[in-house]
């Protein structure tokens, strides 16, 4: 095309620049036209209302029709088993002679050991959440912590990257966690149990989540840490401060939440023995059970800082 053309239409024409004239040739300037007024807008108004409306509805049905989420893949590790999907709302089961995996490649890998029974409740880009009835499962994820929930009859257990056995008793409905690395969270109704890696930690239906222990701390800490969370028995208090190690402070930490006030004197006097308590906190703040106080305690175990865990919670 000539340069020229676009200025005074002298040399040869593009073809695109001639199709672009004939459209726009409506709207060219003519001298003495004249220009009416705009017509009422109301027709136009509320036929794009009707528009919204219809695309909203539409929507709507899209919204309420569309696939629930990501579904988990089902592999049978020996037995039969035709299920290939673990979609929201079904549940998986295995028997006395089946073992089975669920795979979810953004997720992780879950192993149900014999007569295990999981339902899936929530299936999100961001929230995968299971309910275990009863039986064991090995749970190994590798999506970012506070995305992995597994529901257990007496607390949900809340996974913080890592990999960890999980059981619970089909008759009583208690649960226990083994961490293998990594970190869980074990919640009910506000009470919270942290379990670092190599730890234990018991969950009694109508009790919640016990206190966790190191699974190599001495045989007289578990045993009384079983009857303090059982029974709460006062007499098992010094029990569990005279067998504690500088490991176990993570125990005696958790024990400082749950002892009535008229011990928490004696829980903090030992714990300030495993461990360094920083400057800022202060020993009346936390007889009063100032929850910032906990919290500051919690950083000086080493174990990780409790803003990560806050930050994952909301």
């Amino acid at each position: 095309m000539n340069d020229d053309y676009l200025w005074d239409k002298s040399g040869d024409p593009d073809p695109e620049i001639q199709k672009l004239e004939g459209l726009l040739a409506p709207l060219a300037y003519r001298p003495g036209r004249q220009f009416r007024q705009p017509r009422r807008r109301w027709p136009v108004v509320l036929a794009i209302a009707a528009t919204v409306t219809i695309v909203a509805g539409a929507a709507w049905i899209w919204m309420s029709r569309r696939p629930a989420g990501p579904s988990w893949q089902v592999v049978a590790l020996y037995g039969s088993q035709r299920q290939q999907k673990f979609s929201k709302g079904g549940t998986v089961e295995t028997n006395a002679t089946s073992r089975l995996r669920l795979d979810l490649d953004t997720f992780g890998r879950v192993e149900l050991e014999p007569n295990t029974s999981m339902k899936l409740l929530v299936t999100k880009e961001d929230e995968q959440r299971m309910s275990l009835a009863h039986g064991t499962i090995h749970a190994l994820i590798w999506a970012p912590p506070g995305q992995f929930y597994v529901n257990t009859p007496s607390s949900v257990t809340i996974d913080l990257g890592c990999s960890y056995t999980l059981q619970v008793d089909q008759k009583t409905g208690n649960g226990i966690v083994k961490v293998d690395f990594g970190w869980v969270a074990f919640e009910d109704h506000g009470r919270e149990s942290f379990i670092p890696a190599h730890a234990v930690c018991v969950t009694r239906h109508g009790r919640g989540p016990g206190i966790p222990y190191f699974e190599d701390a001495p045989p007289s800490l578990q045993s009384a840490v079983d009857r303090f969370d059982t029974t709460d028995d006062p007499q098992s208090i010094p029990a569990i401060l005279a067998a504690a190690r500088e490991r176990d402070s993570v125990t005696v930490w958790h024990l400082l939440k749950r002892v009535p006030s008229k011990n928490r004197a004696e829980v903090f006097d030992r714990l300030a023995n495993l461990i360094e308590v920083p400057n800022k906190v202060k020993r009346d703040r936390v007889l009063a059970g100032d929850p910032q106080a906990y919290d500051a305690l919690w950083d000086a175990l080493g174990l990780g800082d409790t803003k990560w865990w806050r930050m994952w919670k909301r």
